[in-house]
C-alpha cells in the first residue's frame, strides 16, 4: 500500500538513493518490458469517446464528481496561440448511464480575470473541492517573463468555498526559470506528482513527488533513473493503488513517439517500468492515461489516425482489470443481518451494494428511478416532476445474501462512498451511507424490523374511449367490515400499487376531476394475492374528442406549469450535473411523448446577491438547459424550446428582498419551471 511504502521508505531517503550518475538511465532501459497480454482472462476494449471529441485538440483528462475534466482548444474564434490554435480551456463531461462523458461544458476553476492563455491540465482532491491547475506563470491573469526573458508554466491550488472557486495561488516549488506541469495528487492527498525540466534532472523533463506535511509543501524529490530516461516523461498519474501511470517518448520499447507506460512501487526502489502494448498504444504520441478507482476503465488522449481532431480522448474498459497493475486499496468489510426484535440472525438477506453520487442519487443506472408528476398544491394547472427511486426488491439483482448467521463479506475499495441497502421478505427494508477512509476492516450491522402487514394490489386507469393513460386519479380502498381505508394515486402512466393492511372484502372507489368515478370489489383478499385491475373512466362531457379528455387525463394543456424544484446548481454557476441531467431526460420523454409539443424554460434564482447578476445567471441556465435538450434530441427541435430568464423577480415564497430565511427555504426559489406553450396534436395511444 502506497502509505505504509512511505513510511518504510521516507522520501530522504529516495532522494539520496536517486542521487545517481545520468550513466545509469541507459541501464535503467534493459528494465523496460511490455505488458504482458492475454486478451481471453483479461480482455480491453479501447474505443474513442466520440461525444466530447471534435476538431482541434481534446486530452489531458482527470476525474472530477461524476465525469472527467479535460483540456480543450475547440473554440471556433477569439485569440490564437503561435501554433494557430484557439487558447486551450478546461471542459466538464458527466458521465452518461452507460459510463461515457458527455455534453462537454467549459469550466473554470479559478475567479481571477485573466489574459489568454492555456489552461489546464489539472487534478482535484478526491471531496472535489481543491484544484491543481496547470497554468503560464501570471500575476492576476497577466503574464510573467523568467530571467532568461521565457514564461514558464507552474502548478497552482484554487479552493471552493462558497460562493466560488477562490484565486489560484502558485505551489512554493515553482520557479519562474524552470517548468512545473501535469499535477496529480495521491488517494490520501498527501503527495503531489508532477513532470518538470528542473536542473539537475535526467532528461529534458522528469518526473518528481513533492509531499505536503504540516500543510505545506516539502522539496520536490525526482524520481530516479528508472522512471525517468533522458528525454521526455510527462502526465503522470498516480492511481488509487499507489500504481504511476506515465508518458515517455525516450524508453528502448517504445512503439512510436509518446507511449503510456505504468511501474509499480513507484516510491518503493521501482524496478522495471512496463509499456502498456498495442492496446494503448500505437506508433502516434499516446499520452495522459488515467484509470478509475476500481482498475477497470479509463482514460487516454492519443492523435492516431481516424480521431476527429488533431488529438482525441480514448474511453478503455478492462473488466478484469489489467494484468501485471497492482490491484486497488480495499478495506474488508462484514455485513451482519439480525432480528430487531429477537436479535437472532436473517439469512438470505439481499444485500446490495450501490455506489451514491454527491447530490444524492444512485448514479450510473437509470432505471433505479420511476418519473413521477404530483399535483403543485395551491395551483391547479402546475405540476411537479419527481424521480422516486424504486423499493430495494427493483434495485435489480442482490449483490450478495446473508448466510445461516446472519453474515456476508465483501471488500470495499478505499475512499469510496456506498450505499448498502439490506432488505428481507417481511422486513421492512434498511440502508446506510458508507464512508471508506481509513485502513481498518468495517463491521455494518443491520437489525431489521418486521414490516406492517401489507397485501399488495395494483391496477391501471385510463380513458374509455382512447386509452389515455389517467394521471393523479385516486384510488380509495375500503375494508368493508372495519371501514379502514387507504389512498392511492396513479403515477404518470396511469399505474398504482396500494398495500393493504387487513385480509377481507374491498370496495375500491376510482375518482379522477372531469370523469365518472367508477368503483370495483376486491373479494376475500389474503395474503400472497396479487390483484389487479384495469378501470376505464368515461369523461363527465359525453363523446368528448381525444384533445379534450386528454388534457384531463394527463393534467398536461397548453399553459400548465412543469416544477423542476430539485435540480441543484453550484452556486453562481449554469453548469449542468448529473443530478440536473437526470430530470432533464425526464423532460425529454414528455417532450417525445407529444411531438408537437413547444415549451418556455424557466429559471429562476433566490432573492440574495445582486440582481442584475442573478439576472444574467439564470438566462445562462436557461440556454444550457435548452442546449441540453436540443443536444439530445437534435437540432431539427430547437425551435420547440424557449429559454427565458427570470433572476430573483418570482420567489414562489415569503422569501422576497431583504427577509430573512434559512438556506433550505433560498434553495425553493432557486428552480427551472417548464411553461407548455402548446400541446400540439395528440397521438393517440
Amino acid at each position: 500500500m502506497l502509505r505504509k511504502l512511505i513510511l518504510f521508505f521516507p522520501l530522504l531517503l529516495i532522494a539520496s538513493a536517486i542521487s545517481l550518475t545520468a550513466q545509469q538511465s541507459s541501464k535503467s532501459k534493459s528494465k523496460d518490458r511490455f505488458r504482458e497480454k492475454d486478451g481471453i482472462r483479461y480482455p480491453v476494449r479501447v474505443q474513442n469517446a466520440n461525444e466530447i471529441n471534435l476538431d482541434g485538440t481534446d486530452y489531458a483528462p482527470a476525474y472530477f464528481k461524476q465525469g472527467i475534466v479535460f483540456v480543450s482548444s475547440r473554440a471556433k474564434s477569439g485569440p490564437r496561440d503561435q501554433k494557430g490554435e484557439t487558447f486551450a480551456e478546461l471542459y466538464y463531461a458527466f458521465f452518461n448511464y452507460n459510463g461515457e462523458p458527455s455534453f462537454p461544458q467549459k469550466v473554470a476553476f479559478t475567479t481571477e480575470k485573466r489574459s489568454n492563455f492555456h489552461d489546464g491540465p489539472v487534478c482535484f482532491t478526491r471531496d472535489n473541492k481543491t484544484a491543481f491547475l496547470t497554468m503560464p506563470n501570471n500575476k492576476d491573469g497577466v503574464l510573467k517573463a523568467g530571467k532568461n526573458g521565457k514564461i514558464t508554466l507552474k502548478i497552482y491550488e484554487s479552493r471552493y468555498g462558497r460562493p466560488d472557486w477562490s484565486k489560484a495561488v502558485e505551489l512554493p516549488f515553482n520557479s519562474d526559470d524552470y517548468n512545473c506541469k501535469h499535477p496529480s495528487l495521491s488517494p490520501d492527498g498527501t503527495k503531489l506528482f508532477f513532470a518538470s525540466d528542473m536542473p539537475g534532472g535526467f532528461g529534458d523533463y522528469d518526473i518528481y513527488v513533492v509531499e505536503r506535511t504540516n500543510g505545506g509543501w516539502g522539496m520536490p524529490v525526482n524520481l530516479g533513473p528508472v522512471i525517468n530516461s533522458d528525454k521526455q516523461e510527462s502526465f503522470p498519474f498516480i492511481s488509487q493503488s499507489g500504481v504511476l501511470f506515465f508518458s515517455s517518448n525516450g524508453r528502448s520499447n517504445s512503439l512510436g513517439g509518446y507511449d503510456n507506460y505504468y511501474v509499480n512501487n513507484p516510491l518503493n526502489n521501482p524496478e522495471e517500468v512496463v509499456n502498456l502494448g498495442d492496446e494503448f498504444n500505437t506508433s502516434a504520441d499516446e499520452k495522459s492515461f488515467i484509470i478509475d478507482d476500481e482498475g477497470k476503465s479509463g482514460f487516454f488522449t492519443s492523435d492516431r489516425a481516424r480521431g476527429a481532431g488533431k488529438d482525441d480522448i480514448y474511453r478503455f474498459e478492462t473488466p478484469k482489470g489489467l494484468e501485471g497493475v497492482g490491484k486497488p486499496e480495499v478495506n474488508a468489510a462484514q455485513i451482519v443481518v439480525t432480528d430487531a426484535k429477537t436479535g437472532k440472525p436473517l439469512h438470505k438477506a439481499e444485500i446490495r451494494i450501490l455506489q451514491p453520487s454527491e447530490d444524492g442519487f444512485v448514479s450510473g443506472n437509470k432505471d433505479f428511478y420511476t418519473i413521477d408528476l404530483t399535483p403543485v398544491q395551491d395551483k391547479p394547472n402546475a405540476l411537479s416532476l419527481q424521480l422516486v427511486r424504486k423499493g430495494a426488491e427493483d434495485l435489480g439483482s442482490a449483490d450478495l445474501y446473508s448466510n445461516a448467521e446472519g453474515k456476508a463479506q465483501t471488500d470495499f475499495t478505499r475512499y469510496h462512498n456506498y450505499l448498502v441497502v439490506v432488505s428481507l421478505p417481511g422486513y421492512s427494508p434498511k440502508e446506510r451511507l458508507v464512508t471508506v477512509d481509513t485502513e481498518k476492516g468495517l463491521t455494518l450491522n443491520f437489525a431489521l424490523s418486521e414490516a406492517p402487514r401489507c397485501l399488495r394490489v395494483g391496477g391501471m386507469v385510463a380513458t374509455t374511449t382512447f386509452g389515455t393513460r389517467i394521471l393523479n386519479a385516486t384510488i380509495k380502498f375500503v375494508h368493508r367490515e372495519t371501514g379502514t381505508t387507504e389512498t392511492v394515486r396513479t403515477n404518470w402512466n396511469g399505474d398504482y400499487a396500494a398495500c393493504l393492511p387487513l385480509e377481507g372484502d374491498y370496495v375500491a372507489y376510482v375518482e379522477r376531476a372531469g370523469f365518472k368515478s367508477e368503483n370495483y370489489r376486491i373479494t376475500n383478499l389474503k395474503m400472497g394475492d396479487n390483484p389487479y385491475q384495469e378501470t376505464r373512466l368515461e369523461p363527465l362531457t359525453p363523446d368528448a374528442a381525444i384533445e379534450a379528455s386528454m388534457p384531463l387525463a394527463t393534467g398536461i394543456q397548453d399553459g400548465s406549469i412543469i416544477v423542476l424544484d430539485k435540480i441543484f446548481y453550484e452556486y453562481n454557476k449554469a453548469t449542468l450535473n448529473q443530478s440536473a441531467v437526470r430530470y432533464l431526460d425526464a423532460l425529454i420523454e414528455l417532450l417525445k411523448r407529444y411531438p408537437e409539443m413547444e415549451i418556455d424554460l424557466i429559471s429562476h434564482t433566490d432573492t440574495r446577491g445582486d440582481a442584475r447578476l442573478n439576472q444574467e445567471l439564470t438566462d445562462a441556465r436557461a440556454e444550457n438547459a435548452k442546449m441540453y435538450l436540443v443536444y439530445k434530441l437534435g437540432e431539427s427541435e430547437a425551435k420547440r424550446i424557449n429559454p427565458y430568464g427570470k433572476g430573483e423577480s418570482e420567489p414562489r415564497n415569503r422569501c422576497t428582498e431583504g427577509v430573512e430565511c434559512s438556506d433550505d427555504e433560498h434553495q425553493q426559489n432557486n428552480r427551472l419551471e417548464v411553461k407548455i406553450r402548446k400541446v400540439g396534436k395528440v397521438p393517440r395511444p
